[in-house]
């Protein structure tokens, strides 16, 4: 990887962005300010929920309608803040719509600098581009950064639910399908970095010692011989050297490969370990997926898969498949069952009542004090 743009002067990669096509940040993607304006939002509008509110019960409900010089006084107090407080929301909404300060923009400016240095396109997604474990989120995910070139794409998945982790992943198109595989890394069991979904023990199976020692392997029923295929002794000394801290998933036509790190790609490390993958493992896969045919799929039998492993007189089906039972592991991830609907239904109850909720019984309370005696 050509790294050259992460410690490059300041001034070296202003004048770079400066004669490269613009590339905004994408409207999706929160900033800093944009937080504080939500945020000053919400407790404005509660601000004004208790203060009209509590004004409007004690003149409606308790003195039969009837404004005492206590309460307009609290009521003439409450919106002096409140013209205040709106005066400072209307100065923050337009902080928020600002540019990047020069050393946001600079350090967002390396990385994409440094992909396009190696051949890769900032290409920022506000939804999945790609089904995998660390893409099946109840409310969905953003994918930033995210860079692409060819087969290969890498970034960070960022789950909208906020209990859910960023994840830095790795992915590459294969050639073809292969069986539904699961590594799942011992490195990386700490708190928060475990699997996203709940894989049933019944599918996993045992392979080599090291390779044990670093990897859980979970392979659907049936199909352990054909992990084995994928996971060669060359293909698994890879893993362990180059990517023992990721957790790899193989479906469909993808390899995957993730953690638990948010990474912003505007340090080395985050480079270094997408080019160790993309060197020394993903390639190996590529090719013996230029190979594999699911021989319990008729019309892909054994003969002609031995003939397609040489190096000569290839045949191979020209769409080749997986058998049903060898497509999806047996798991649980945040989309099965209820809770998908439940959780979306959570969040725009959440949402209404952040903002709708005080919004209307603040107007109520107003209009209980205009209209008292």
């Amino acid at each position: 990887m050509d790294l050259r743009w992460l410690d490059a002067p300041a001034d070296d990669v202003a004048a770079a962005l400066a004669a490269a096509a613009p590339r905004p940040r994408p409207p999706w993607v929160p900033t800093r300010r944009q937080i504080a304006l939500h945020v000053n939002n919400g407790f404005f509008l509660w601000f004004l929920f208790f203060a009209f509110l509590s004004i409007g019960i004690r003149v409606d409900g308790v003195q039969d309608g009837v404004v005492r010089e206590a309460d307009a006084t609290a009521f003439v107090v409450s919106s002096v803040i409140a013209a205040l407080w709106l005066a400072g929301t209307a100065a923050l909404w337009w902080w928020s719509r600002q540019p990047m300060a020069s050393r946001t923009r600079v350090r967002h400016g390396r990385r994409d600098l440094t992909a396009l240095a190696n051949g890769y396109e900032p290409s920022p997604s506000s939804a999945a581009t790609f089904s995998s474990l660390v893409t099946d989120h109840r409310l969905g995910v953003r994918e930033y950064p995210r860079f692409t070139a060819g087969r290969v794409e890498f970034g960070t998945v960022r789950p909208r639910t906020a209990r859910s982790r960023p994840r830095q992943y790795v992915t590459v198109t294969l050639a073809s399908p292969l069986p539904h595989l699961v590594l799942d890394a011992r490195g990386n069991d700490g708190w928060g970095a475990a699997l996203p979904a709940s894989i049933a023990r019944h599918q996993r199976i045992s392979l080599e010692g090291d390779f044990d020692r670093t990897f859980r392997t979970y392979s659907p029923r049936g199909y352990a011989g054909d992990a084995l295929y994928v996971l060669t002794p060359d293909v698994m000394a890879g893993l362990v050297d180059h990517a023992s801290g990721f957790d790899v998933e193989v479906k469909d036509a993808r390899v995957v490969f993730f953690r638990s790190v948010d990474a912003d790609y505007t340090r080395a490390e985050d480079w270094t370990s997408v080019d160790a993958v993309l060197t020394h493992v993903a390639p190996k896969i590529l090719a013996l997926s230029h190979r594999y045919v699911d021989e319990r799929v008729d019309g892909q039998d054994a003969v002609q898969v031995s003939r397609a492993s040489r190096d000569t007189a290839a045949w191979r089906p020209p769409h080749p498949i997986i058998g049903p039972s060898g497509r999806r592991l047996d798991a649980r991830t945040p989309q099965t069952g209820w809770w998908p609907l439940v959780g979306r239904v959570a969040w725009v109850v959440f949402r209404t009542g952040l903002y709708v909720f005080p919004a209307i019984f603040a107007f109520a309370g107003f209009m209980s004090i205009v209209d008292g005696r």
